[in-house]
């Protein structure tokens, strides 16, 4: 079963104002609360549960203060999150609250937002989703993992429509390097009722997805086994097509191991007798940490025909998802 997009948002940062703590100032330089959450209710939110709802918002193409759905509509309806930052500087600043004015600084309000399952949450409970909310926080590969969980989801009957999502506040100082805040998400729905065209209003169509992980062998270097079986695995999605537009992106700790596995891929492919459209193509640099990916997969969504978009973390782990697209009424 071909899985389809029916809508997708996002807001990302692009680049980090000078001086940004991760503590939430960054984020005013670039992200105006009020203009996507109305000027009431998101005070004591996290940086990324306010950008969480401003994607998933204009994903579903609903604003802010619309009353959440009801009945058998919200029965059916699920929430599925990636995330790698989503709460670090949450704890970063409680634990300096802590160590300095103690727990009297903390206010109670603040609170709930100390669980990585926050963002989803409000997520799932502005739009009144009461299928499941689930939170995925493997680095750099959540994002898509979060797609592939609601693709199986919507395969083995668990809900007819689902916001697969992802948000990120890239660290603080140092550790943030050159990465960004963002988040962006997609509905995904089971069977929508056609347009006036005809066609199903779909961006495009998900035809399957895999998570892989590919260890090291006893010289340092990429198990090469293990790095053929995951492309071919990958590849296997893309069922032999021809000119596949293949997406490798990864952060640059993993630059290494991203040109591997679209190495195995495009080989994989070829032996099936399909090609990859530039078997020479970079490997996308993952600038926005577990957001990278779907924020991909959108843009390859956007362009049509059959494509591959794979996340990679220097850990060996990969996740990929094949789409097939534009969607037209064939697929309703």
């Amino acid at each position: 079963m071909t899985v389809l997009i029916t809508g997708a948002g996002a807001v990302a940062e692009e680049p980090r104002p000078a001086g940004g703590t991760g503590d939430g100032t960054a984020a005013a330089a670039w992200f105006d609360p009020a203009a996507h959450l109305g000027r009431r209710g998101w005070k004591y939110l996290s940086p990324a549960t306010r950008y969480l709802l401003a994607a998933g918002n204009r994903a579903l193409g609903r604003r802010h203060d619309e009353p959440p759905l009801t009945g058998d509509a919200a029965e059916r309806f699920g929430v599925v999150t990636g995330t790698q930052y989503a709460i670090a500087g949450v704890h970063r600043r409680m634990d300096d609250t802590l160590t300095t004015v103690g727990v009297q600084g903390i206010s109670p309000a603040e609170v709930p937002g100390f669980s990585m399952n926050t963002p989803g949450s409000q997520l799932a409970i502005s739009t009144g989703a009461r299928a499941f909310s689930v939170t995925l926080t493997n680095p750099v590969t959540a994002g898509l993992e979060a797609v592939q969980f609601a693709v199986t989801a919507l395969r083995t009957g668990r809900a007819d429509r689902v916001v697969a999502a992802a948000t990120d506040q890239a660290p603080a100082g140092e550790d943030g390097g050159d990465r960004y805040d963002a988040a962006a998400a997609v509905v995904l729905s089971r069977d929508p009722a056609p347009d006036s065209s005809g066609g199903t209003g779909a961006l495009a169509g998900i035809t399957g997805g895999t998570s892989r992980f590919v260890p090291r062998s006893a010289d340092g270097g990429w198990d090469r086994a293990a790095l053929a079986a995951s492309g071919g695995r990958v590849a296997a999605l893309a069922g032999g097509a021809a000119d596949v537009r293949l997406v490798v992106s990864g952060p640059a700790d993993a630059a290494e191991f991203g040109g591997a596995v679209r190495d195995a891929v495009a080989e994989s492919l070829a032996e099936a007798g399909g090609s990859v459209r530039e078997p020479a193509g970079a490997v996308s640099e993952a600038r926005h940490c577990a957001v990278s990916g779907l924020l991909e997969l959108i843009a390859l969504a956007r362009t049509g025909g059959t494509g591959l978009v794979v996340s990679v973390s220097e850990f060996g782990h990969l996740t990929a998802i094949a789409l097939d697209g534009p969607v037209h009424s064939e697929f309703h």
